[in-house]
């Protein structure tokens, strides 16, 4: 045996390289081709015909009805329907100066007199009378160019009595009224109890008239002290009867009027005048 390596002649080591490599080639095709294939897990893309759906995100138009069987419809908010505003009623006439008002059913004179109502209640002073302790006082002092009449109205029951008293501390070149008119208006027909201008403690009382002041009766002065005068007006069937300090009577005349009206106020005479006076203890009782 010889010691000498024999040498693979490298020609074949090519040859058997080839082979083996095409034998692995075809086993591996032939594999990869007979495998089944798998099904796909991707989602399919849309169809680029049919968009697709968005969120909608806009606030939906409200509108007045809606349509039965409409979900997707949004009733229009429904109009609020404020509070209606509460008016207090006027208070009773004679009631009213005790809690220092006068009420808004007292019509003053003359009517270009201008006045405010808040709350029932007419605003003070209304021309010169204020309310308060349950009288109404007013003070006249000044030079008046003519003779002018000026009070208040308030409305009477058909049939019932309406009393007042008069309370004097100066009476000067003027007159105080209590009467009965037919309107609010000294022009149409009504009786008026005067107390002319004077000594306040003791006075007497005049019966008139209306409209003209044409003097019917006259009482025998009265000593008052204090100097308070009072007076009760009867109303029945259109005609008024008239009670002075309780015990002097004068006749009953007639007040034609569905709606007849209690006046108290003054008169100025042309010239200087001083009336210093009150209103107090009205009470209006319905017959």
């Amino acid at each position: 045996m010889s010691n000498n390596k024999r040498s693979i002649d490298s020609s074949i080591i090519a040859a058997l390289i080839g082979v083996m490599g095409t034998v692995c080639v075809t086993v591996i095709t032939l594999w990869y081709t007979s495998r089944p294939t798998p099904q796909s897990q991707e989602t399919p893309l849309p169809s680029s015909t049919t968009p697709p759906t968005l969120a909608n995100t806009d606030t939906p138009v409200p509108t007045d009805t809606v349509p039965a069987g409409d979900p997707s419809s949004t009733p229009a908010p429904a109009t609020l329907t404020p509070e209606p505003t509460f008016t207090p009623a006027p208070p009773a006439v004679g009631s009213d100066s005790a809690n220092g008002c006068i009420s808004a059913l007292w019509k003053p004179y003359p009517e270009i007199i201008q006045t405010t109502e808040r709350d029932g209640c007419l605003s003070e002073p209304v021309n010169l009378f204020f309310a308060a302790d349950g009288r109404l006082t007013f003070l006249v002092t000044g030079r008046y160019a003519a003779t002018e009449v000026y009070g208040m109205f308030a409305p009477l029951p058909a049939n019932g009595t309406a009393g007042v008293k008069a309370f004097l501390r100066n009476l000067q070149d003027g007159e105080l009224w209590m009467g009965v008119f037919a309107e609010p208006n000294i022009e149409s027909q009504g009786i008026v109890i005067v107390i002319p201008a004077g000594d306040v403690k003791n006075r007497p009382l005049v019966q008139k008239t209306m409209p003209g002041q044409v003097e019917v009766q006259r009482t025998q002065s009265f000593t008052q002290n204090p100097p308070l005068y009072d007076v009760v007006f009867d109303i029945s069937n259109g005609s008024v009867g008239v009670t002075i300090l309780h015990d002097t009577v004068f006749n009953a005349l007639p007040v034609t009027s569905a709606q007849q009206w209690l006046f108290v106020g003054y008169q100025v005479r042309k010239g200087s005048n001083r009336i210093d006076a009150e209103f107090l203890d009205l009470v209006i009782q319905p017959r």
